[in-house]
């Protein structure tokens, strides 16, 4: 595993790189704001990772949103889809947003963190 640091003061974070991260519960345990985590993820990846990413966060209420794939889906109405999740489950200022995924997972995920009741935390 390679650890890179990306140095903003305050909002310092590391980028964790290699094979097996989901096996590794102690890179996320300190980035979990509250006691709830949302994993986002689509339709691709989750089948393969999403079970194991739930296990990460096993000592948390965790929910998960799976997003159809492609690029054609990074839309209002897929952002929708991680919003009502979020409202539906009462997810609070304290949640955690973790994106599954890169590209439209991740760009998504970013945004919804952002937007979710002014801000949330965001893996």
């Amino acid at each position: 595993m390679k650890t890179l640091h990306v140095n903003l003061g305050d909002r310092s974070y590391p980028i964790h790189i290699g094979a097996g991260l989901l096996n590794h519960p102690e890179l996320v345990a300190s980035h979990v704001a509250g006691s709830q985590v949302c994993i986002v993820s689509n339709e691709t990846v989750a089948p393969l990772y999403l079970k194991k990413a739930l296990e990460l966060f096993r000592n948390h209420t965790c929910d998960s949103v799976v997003l159809p794939d492609g690029e054609r889906f990074k839309s209002l109405e897929t952002l929708n889809l991680v919003f009502d999740a979020l409202l539906s489950k009462r997810h609070s200022r304290q949640t955690t947003l973790v994106a599954l995924g890169g590209g439209v997972v991740g760009d998504i995920t970013g945004f919804a963190a952002a937007c979710y009741q002014r801000g949330v935390n965001y893996l």
